[in-house]
Order: structure tokens, then C-alpha cells, then sequence
């Protein structure tokens, strides 16, 4: 039995491209919901997949990407979710059968993330989750999550994956010109973050065309993000009497993506715009290469969402302490259960230009949730890194399951459990760490 992530170690294999302008070429309306079309027009979904498949894909990306039931709802198919998904990968694994993996396509909800929207991590872990199962059930090989531009919300993704399956996960984010993701993640922080939680591979796609995707992609691998996957739109698109036009030429589009094999590229492939003749045309240019060495990823880094730092560098003196045994404000405000002064803090903090910042709840007592809703509301507006001492295991997974970067965890002498502490912390990538 052929297995994904066995044959990127030794070549590199060819996505495929666009599912949407497909479909719009087949009869798709403006306004129409394209996965419907995964029960509503099955003949249509499997000529995409052949042609894809026939092109010279290694691996056919299922018709699935905004499948999640927020997006659905919009069209009145929230309760198709479970449907949509299942049959846009078994229509799949029908065309491919052990000619090519299928990689099911999983988008971002379209919501945003506390405090700018409504979503929280544990909603968004039930909305992917309920994704995720289905695709699973429809058989697929690997679960793709893609166009991601908060890092965040590609965590709760993630973990939604590795909790439900045991299938290679990819976490692919979306970047902007100026080489950040919408949420200011760069490309070094996205690999030290997804590789730490053990992501199977990482890349970049959508956005824009390859040209414009070079400095990300090294800048990917020279941050040791592993095996790379990497799916450029068909250069960047025109509106043209309210039709969306791409100029990108296959052949210029596969001269330019073959390029990434050298910056670690494993999995290659187009997004918007590109079709089966992009796809034969960079089929061909990869088919001649060898695959670039894997480098690995730095070690004893820490990072928010945004900033990182060496652990070793730190400057115990330039850390913002907030521990409740020596801080009777944080204290009482904990124990009256008052988030406003958290926040409050958190904006001080912001404004200070720390190294990191330290916590410790466990002077409170109150529950175990505590140091989770404490991380979690400096993260909405720290920048800084977070480093975490706590004597409960329990408490450190909660908090380290909803912070948005890779935390340091300080053991302290006095901690019942070393061993429970730090097997928690290595499960969450954590560095392990001290400031004193």
C-alpha cells in the first residue's frame, strides 16, 4: 500500500490545480455554492478530478475547501455538511484510485478570532472537527488545511485533525505582500509554531502568483520547515467584464514553481486560476529534479503568534512578571474573577516592548481553567511570547492548547509532578526553560 509521506521523502510529488474555475468552465453560476455540486452534479466533480488526474497529479485536492458548516449555512446547506464533504472525497478516491492520494481541501471558516470577532478556539475546533470526520469517512489520504491567514485558527484546525484521525496533516497558510499572513505571522513563526505541534508538512498557497511567492517559500525552509507544500495562484488576476482573468502562462507558472524544489518543496501545485495545463506543464519541468535536503528546525525558541525569541537569549530583566503570589492586585482581581484587569495589563504590556512575558495563576486557586482564560486574554493583545509555570499538568494543557505561538514552560522545583509537566509540554512543542 502506497504511503504519502514514505514517497516525499524521496521525490517530489505534483498537486493539482484550481477546483472552482474548473467547475465556473462546466456550467458553475456566480453566487452558487461549488461543493454542492458534490451531490448535485457528481459527473461535472469527477471530470475535474480526471483531468487533473490525467494531467499528471500525484495527489487530487477534493472539492471540499469552504466546506465547513459556517460556510455552508449561507446556502441554506448546513445540514448537507457531513454529505458534501463525504462524497467530494469518495468521488475522488473513485478517479484516483491507486493512481493518486487525495488530499482533502479544508479552508478557514471566514470568521475572525477573539476580540476582533466571535470566534473562540473551542468553536472553531467544533466546526473542523465535524469537517475532518467527514472526510475521513469518505476515505481520504491526507487532510489539507489551506489558505489559513490566522495562525490561530490553523491550531485549532490542526488539533481538530489530530484528535479525530490519524491521517498526514498540511497547514498551509495564505501570506501578503509584505511576507506576513493577514494576523502578521511571517514565515519563521509559522514554521516554528506548526512544526512544533508536529505538522506532517507546512506551506504557502493562494495569494498571489510565483514570482511574488519565492521569498516566502525560502523563507519557509530556511526556518526548517520541513517538507514544504506549495500551490502559487496563476499569477495575480484581472477583472474583465465581470469575468476574473488570469495572463499567467503554464509554461512561465512551471518555470517559475519548479524553482522551489531547490527551497524544500515537496508538494507542488496551483491554486486559483491554474488548470490541468499548468499542471501538465509543471509536471514536466519536476519530473527532471531532485528534492532539495531537508533542514531542520531551530530549537529552544519561543514565539506568540507574531514575535519569537532564543530561550537562551532572554533578558531575565526584561520580562513582564505576572504572578499572583507576588502581586496582591492580580491576586484579588483572579479571585474576583476580573478579566478587565487582565486586559488592562495586557495593554500596559503591549506598549512596553518586553522580551516575553511570565505567568503564574497558581497562587489563586480558583480552578483549573484559570491560567488557560488568563493566556488567552493577554494573547488577545501581548505580542510578546508567553512563558507559563504551573504545578498542575492539567492547567498547563488547557492553557498551551489555546496559545497561539510556542510557549516556555518553567518546572519549578516545588512541582508534584516534573515528569506530568514535562511530557504536557513536549506534547505542545513548548521549550522548556527558566528566567531566574
Amino acid at each position: 500500500m502506497r504511503e504519502f509521506l514514505e514517497e516525499i521523502k524521496t521525490r517530489v510529488l505534483i498537486h493539482d490545480g484550481s477546483k472552482g474555475y474548473m467547475l465556473q468552465r462546466l456550467g458553475l453560476k456566480g453566487g452558487e455554492c461549488s461543493e454542492s455540486w458534490n451531490l448535485t452534479n457528481k459527473d461535472a466533480v469527477r471530470e475535474v478530478y480526471r483531468a487533473y488526474l490525467e494531467a499528471g497529479s500525484d495527489v487530487i485536492q477534493t472539492n471540499t475547501f469552504p466546506g465547513n458548516r459556517v460556510h455552508l449555512s449561507k446556502y441554506g446547506l448546513g445540514d448537507k455538511t457531513r454529505d458534501i464533504n463525504y462524497w467530494g472525497v469518495k468521488l475522488a478516491k473513485e478517479v484516483a484510485g491507486d493512481r493518486a492520494f487525495v488530499s482533502a481541501s479544508i479552508g478557514p471558516t471566514g470568521m475572525l478570532f477573539e476580540p476582533s470577532g466571535e470566534l473562540s478556539f473551542q468553536k472553531a475546533y467544533e466546526i473542523f472537527i465535524e469537517q475532518v470526520k467527514a472526510v475521513a469517512e469518505g476515505g481520504a489520504d491526507i487532510i489539507n488545511f489551506e489558505t489559513f491567514t490566522d495562525l490561530a485558527e490553523l491550531r485549532a484546525a490542526y488539533f481538530a485533525a489530530r484528535d479525530a484521525t490519524n491521517l498526514p496533516v498540511i497547514c498551509s497558510l495564505a501570506y501578503e505582500s509584505n511576507g506576513r499572513t493577514l494576523m502578521g505571522t511571517d514565515p519563521f513563526v509559522a514554521a516554528a509554531v506548526m512544526r512544533s505541534l508536529g505538522a506532517d508538512m507546512i506551506g504557502v498557497n493562494c495569494s498571489f502568483g510565483p514570482e511574488h511567492m519565492a521569498g516566502i517559500v525560502k523563507g519557509l525552509y530556511e526556518a526548517g520547515g520541513g517538507w514544504l507544500s506549495v500551490k502559487p495562484n496563476a499569477g495575480l488576476p484581472e477583472v474583465s467584464e465581470d469575468k476574473v482573468i488570469y495572463n499567467e502562462t503554464p509554461e512561465h507558472f512551471a518555470q517559475l514553481a519548479a524553482s522551489f524544489v531547490d527551497n524544500g518543496a515537496r508538494l507542488l501545485g496551483g491554486c486559483c486560476g491554474t488548470t490541468p495545463e499548468f499542471i501538465r506543464a509543471l509536471k514536466e519541468k519536476v519530473s527532471v529534479l531532485e528534492p532539495a535536503p531537508v533542514r531542520e528546525n531551530p530549537k529552544g525558541i519561543i514565539t506568540s503568534s507574531i514575535r519569537y525569541i532564543y530561550a537562551d537569549k532572554l533578558d531575565a530583566d526584561n520580562v513582564s512578571r505576572l504572578d499572583a503570589s507576588a502581586n496582591s492586585e492580580m491576586l484579588e482581581a483572579l479571585r474576583n474573577s476580573d478579566m478587565s484587569w487582565v486586559e488592562d495589563t495586557a495593554l500596559d504590556i503591549a506598549a512596553e516592548g518586553f522580551d516575553a512575558v511570565y505567568v503564574n495563576v497558581d497562587a489563586v486557586c480558583t480552578s483549573k481553567e484559570l491560567l488557560s482564560i488568563v493566556v488567552d486574554r493577554l494573547q488577545w493583545y501581548v505580542r510578546d511570547p508567553i512563558i507559563i509555570e504551573t504545578k498542575e499538568a492539567a492547567a498547563l494543557e488547557m492553557a498551551l492548547r489555546i496559545y497561539r505561538g510556542v510557549a516556555g514552560v518553567i518546572i519549578g522545583d516545588e512541582a508534584p509532578d516534573k515528569a506530568a509537566l514535562s511530557a504536557v509540554a513536549e506534547k505542545y512543542g513548548s521549550v522548556i526553560t527558566t528566567i531566574y
